[in-house]
């Protein structure tokens, strides 16, 4: 069936299943050659579950596929029922708010991973299959991108960079205006919010929170209902709620509209694990832009580009090609190119490995690892 979490509008529609065999299989069937290694073991002492690796020799680095073994071998609990399961023991950063590996019920988006250097986590009995090693722009893509045109796809990318933007600092920057730095808006706009706002007994942070904490719980709701219902209750809870909410004088209709507008960018984001972290990081951003004003979105905007920097996939720069900035690659980023293009210079992420490799400062992968042991 379709994956209900991976829709396209043009694309495979099979998905993956809870039988590993059967997944195995999905595999196998577009790439029908020796290349396409599968690798299993058994994890959990209670449940002695099945999980495989998936890779194609030549493409994917070799040390990358000794680490994730080694790594896997120090997994010692008693059950491993979904790759969540595996998760913290297979990344670099297991504290970080940032997803560090793609989850994916897609055979078609698993395979274009592969063919990319990387390695793909099956376990039996879950549909979900885990990508090592990530980077972070790979969470702004999506697999439709290389079924459309190129200039079509590097639209829809930019969308989604905007819509990013307005997800993570939209409430925040709202507060810090109007908290703040009132100087800094048109006397028209200023005198509007103002008078959207008479009669609001909250100030403007205390506003937004209960905003956000309230669109959070609708949308917690539309997902654990029933498909038919969810997204009814999810629709009409919201312009209910919403318009109650300005009647009584408890919001203002223009932190309906910021709330609303940001939840619904977040929406654009492909990767439901970053979708997560911007929604988490929202109100981090928000409370700094309370107290410290654009100040405070700065400072921890600085941070989490530092954080960005500072973080490594296998060895891999987590946040390029950002940073560290390596022009080609984000050219080739920013605009999908076409296929007569990526078909003579296939993209490999163990290239970019080798690259940092060559720093003498670098330290084996192995000791970037955190294991349980």
């Amino acid at each position: 069936m379709e994956p209900e979490s991976e829709k396209l509008v043009r694309g495979p529609r099979e998905g993956f299943i809870e039988n590993i065999s059967v997944n195995m299989s999905l595999l196998r069937r577009r790439i029908n050659s020796p290349a396409l290694v599968f690798e299993a073991q058994d994890i959990g002492s209670l449940t002695e579950t099945k999980v495989v690796i998936s890779y194609v020799a030549g493409i994917c680095d070799p040390e990358i596929i000794q680490e994730v073994k080694k790594r896997l071998s120090f997994v010692h609990i008693q059950s491993v029922l979904d790759t969540g399961y595996l998760e913290a023991f297979v990344v670099d950063h297991p504290k970080s708010i940032f997803p560090q590996v793609e989850v994916t019920e897609k055979p078609d988006k698993a395979l274009a991973q592969m063919l990319e250097g990387r390695i793909v986590i099956m376990v039996d009995g879950t549909p979900n299959v885990i990508i090592v090693p990530t980077i972070f722009t790979q969470f702004i893509q999506a697999s439709e991108d290389y079924y459309e045109k190129p200039y079509y796809a590097s639209f829809l990318r930019y969308i989604r960079m905007l819509a990013m933007i307005i997800a993570l600092f939209l409430p925040g920057l709202y507060v810090a205006l109007t908290t703040i730095h009132q100087e800094m808006l048109p006397t028209p706009l200023a005198l509007s919010i103002a008078g959207s706002r008479e009669g609001v007994p909250f100030p403007t942070v205390v506003e937004a929170l209960l905003m956000e904490i309230a669109f959070e719980m609708l949308r917690e709701a539309g997902v654990r209902l029933p498909a038919q219902v969810g997204q009814a209750v999810s629709i009409v809870g919201a312009l209910i709620i919403g318009q109650a909410a300005v009647d009584a004088k408890i919001v203002s209709p223009i932190m309906v509209i910021i709330v609303a507008f940001s939840g619904i960018s977040s929406f654009l984001i492909p990767s439901y694990g970053l979708s997560i972290s911007f929604r988490l990081l929202r109100f981090i951003i928000l409370i700094a832009a309370s107290i410290l004003g654009l100040f405070g979105i700065v400072l921890v905007g600085i941070m989490l580009l530092v954080h960005l920097s500072s973080m490594q996939s296998y060895g891999i720069p987590y946040f390029q090609p950002l940073g560290p900035i390596k022009f080609h690659q984000l050219r080739e980023w920013l605009y999908r190119q076409s296929w007569r293009k990526i078909a003579k210079q296939p993209y490999n992420i163990s290239i970019n490995r080798m690259e940092n490799k060559t720093s003498p400062e670098q330290p084996p992968i192995s000791e970037k690892g955190n294991y349980r042991r």
